[in-house]
């Protein structure tokens, strides 16, 4: 026979709150086939079910009037919300359902790590998970020991899988000691070695500097992790799904696999390339690797994997340049000691070299003064600090130019944005310090015209009193 049927609608394709901030409020759409009007008639229930579980006890009912307004207290995640109405007379269920997601309100926005008014390692966040809000001094009294100079922060990525998620993981690296902390709270974790299963004799202390853990352009974890620590040991986990502990250190070559060289502190990616510090050269390893082979030099060749006496990595830099196609080129800037030259190399950290250039130092004055570099992704520019001075030198073969911004403050910190996801790899966000406003960052936009050299300040990206900033990093986690 013919029952009353209800249509449930209007619950809106997704929902984003804040854990504890926040007050759900949706209004459905319900229409009768039959009575509408007997309002006892029906019951109601919104129903939150966690996405990365099946079990029973997981859920929560957070509502039970027609209309759901819901102070936010669930626990930061993703959530499956469904509306279920009953129909009291016949006894059957209508539903329907929406996805929501809850986060804290430092889960989305710019990590920012330097030193505070004291002197000591500190965290400040840029978050942008709501209303955009500068959070200060997010590592005091939360467990870490007082430290000194802060070298970088490193967000590991937002978890696709929920096997992925006990490796979500927020480093803070000095030069004293690194640690990881909680990604939503910043309190104190641990520290790397408990993470290590080697034969090899190691230090007592490992510590982290900078890690291949997500992919640019969203910032989504991957299942492998490269790292390397400070000490020049690099490790390697080829799949969470597999392991997840660090084995044998991979920074030793197949031709000398018991002996251990010190890497440079930074792994180009994806693929990955090392750079040998003790012999001056650059070696390739792959997903797979236990140790790193060696890579072939022709004389007519744009540049050497194996450096001519004297020259060494000064810099380097991952990019989203696709000169040659496939993925983002990496960058590395070399210094020969004999000539005090300088040298650019492009290629794909798969290990094909793809251009090489000799730095105009007649153009690019000041640059063996400067500690601060930045490679354009979408320019021929290297960009480089000399206190106060921002320059850019354009390297591009027989169009070389030298352009200069002089800014009011001493320049702490240029970087290049590839993980947020917005815009088109051209918003550079540099950092300055004066002891009255303390540290600002501020985003500013690289022009497109090739003969010339542009940074458009965008002004609703400026935040003042932050740390002395050294570095930052892009958290888009769901907590």
């Amino acid at each position: 026979k013919e029952v009353n049927e209800i249509e449930v609608d209007s619950l809106g394709k997704s929902h984003s709150v804040i854990f504890k901030k926040d007050t759900l409020k949706i209004t459905p759409l319900l229409k009768f086939t039959e009575d509408s009007l007997s309002l006892d008639r029906y019951a109601y229930e919104w129903l939150v079910v966690p996405s990365t579980s099946t079990e029973e006890l997981t859920r929560e009912v957070i509502g039970t009037e027609r209309n759901l307004e819901y102070f936010v207290e669930l626990e930061p995640a993703t959530y499956t919300l469904y509306l279920k109405v009953r129909d009291k007379v016949t006894g059957l269920l209508w539903m329907n359902y929406t996805s929501l997601v809850v986060r804290t309100a430092t889960s989305l926005g710019w990590l920012v790590i330097g030193e505070d008014a004291e002197g000591f390692v500190n965290l400040d966040m840029v978050a942008m998970a709501g209303d955009t809000i500068v959070l200060y001094n997010q590592l005091s009294n939360n467990g870490l020991p007082r430290l000194k100079d802060p070298k970088s922060v490193v967000y590991t990525g937002r978890v696709r899988m929920s096997s992925y998620a006990p490796h979500e993981r927020l480093w803070i690296a000095t030069g004293e000691r690194s640690y990881h902390v909680n990604p939503s709270t910043f309190d104190l974790s641990s520290t790397f070695e408990p993470l290590v299963y080697s034969y090899f004799e190691l230090p007592e202390q490992l510590n982290p500097v900078y890690m291949i853990t997500k992919a640019a352009g969203g910032g989504m974890m991957n299942s492998s992790r490269t790292v390397v620590c400070e000490e020049g040991h690099v490790f390697h986990i080829s799949s969470f799904l597999s392991s997840s502990e660090y084995a044998d250190p991979i920074n030793r070559t197949t031709v000398s696999p018991n002996v251990l060289f010190k890497a440079y502190p930074y792994i180009y990616a994806s693929g990955g390339i090392l750079y040998d510090t003790d012999n001056n050269q650059f070696l390739r390893y792959t997903s797979y690797s236990t140790t790193c082979s060696s890579l072939s030099d022709k004389a007519d060749d744009a540049f050497p994997w194996v450096q001519p006496e004297g020259r060494t990595l000064v810099y380097g830099e991952n990019t989203m340049d696709t000169e040659g196609g496939g993925y983002g080129n990496s960058f590395a800037l070399m210094k020969d000691a004999g000539t005090n030259g300088y040298y650019i190399y492009k290629f794909k950290a798969a290990g094909q070299k793809v251009a090489g250039y000799e730095v105009n130092k007649s153009l690019a004055t000041d640059i063996d003064k400067a500690e601060l570099f930045a490679f354009a992704s979408n320019r021929s520019i290297l960009l480089y600090v000399v206190g106060k001075t921002l320059h850019a030198y354009d390297y591009k073969r027989g169009y070389e130019k030298k352009y200069s911004v002089e800014l009011e403050d001493e320049i702490t910190m240029v970087k290049f944005d590839i993980f947020s996801g917005y815009g088109d790899y051209n918003d550079l966000y540099v950092a300055t310090y004066n002891s009255t406003t303390r540290g600002t960052l501020q985003k500013y936009v690289l022009g497109t015209d090739q003969n010339t050299f542009e940074l458009k300040p965008d002004e609703k990206c400026k935040w003042n009193g932050l740390v002395k900033v050294k570095d930052i990093d892009w958290k888009n986690g769901v907590q």
